[in-house]
């Protein structure tokens, strides 16, 4: 087999507090000179890497609009107001200002949205509280610790401790696997929610190899919590070599 293509997948968190997720943090504001400069560490690290191309956690039906925002951030170093992207957003802060400096001609959107079922905790709440009670309890604890971490901590260091794999494998296992057993033996809603978070990692991972060349050195710039899947797709798939983001971090 030939040259494998190189993937290094970055989980950060939203530096614009955008959408709904399972923990919400709440990082400080990404314009300060303070951020700015640090943001610039990050991109600097980030370029050790040599990417030739970056993959980021936007819907691949928008990749038209997130390119043309792109072009206009090329000759600009700005956003112009719009639907899909806003100045604050990671994959502007960082994807944008990494591939500018790089060259590389447009961004490589891969994400593709699920129906994830929405009543999951009012149903695990009425019929399983227990269950429902600790998980709420694991949760509030772990978003306090999480929280308090990114208010005394350098972007950098945010993103060392989001792609450590002690935290990622905790994270999915206390979070993501626990919600599995609402409803088993009869509704089954946490497998039904887990398999569309399944699903949507697969849509991206399909994406990811449909863009993918065997000399390619990708950055993928996604959501921390989809790492655990992400990675281990990325390590058991022969074509793929995992590259550690904590090397270039």
């Amino acid at each position: 087999m030939g040259e494998k293509a190189k993937i290094l997948i970055l989980g950060t968190y939203h530096f614009d507090k955008g959408g709904k997720h399972l923990i919400d943090f709440d990082p400080e504001d990404i314009t300060t000179a303070k951020k700015q400069s640090e943001i610039n560490e990050v991109i600097q690290k980030l370029m050790e890497f040599k990417p030739n191309k970056i993959s980021v956690e936007a819907k691949i039906q928008k990749e038209e609009e997130l390119n043309k925002a792109y072009s206009h951030f090329c000759v600009n170093s700005s956003v112009e107001a719009n639907e899909v992207i806003g100045h604050r957003n990671e994959i502007v802060q960082i994807a944008f200002r990494l591939a500018h400096k790089l060259n590389h001609n447009k961004i490589y959107p891969v994400d593709v949205p699920v129906d994830l079922p929405e009543d999951v905790f009012e149903y695990a709440e009425k019929n399983c509280p227990s269950l429902y009670g600790k998980f709420i309890n694991r949760a509030n604890e772990y978003g306090l610790s999480e929280n308090e971490f990114m208010q005394k901590h350098t972007v950098n260091e945010i993103l060392r401790h989001l792609n450590d794999p002690a935290r990622i494998e905790t994270e999915h296992s206390d979070l993501y696997l626990y919600l599995n057993q609402i409803g088993a033996g009869y509704t089954y809603y946490g497998v039904n929610t887990l398999t569309e978070w399944y699903k949507r990692n697969l849509y991206i991972f399909a994406n990811l190899q449909n863009i993918t060349k065997p000399e390619d050195r990708i950055l993928v710039l996604y959501g921390a919590g989809h790492c655990k899947i992400l990675r281990d797709f990325i390590k058991d798939y022969s074509e793929f070599e995992f590259v550690d983001p904590l090397d270039y971090l």
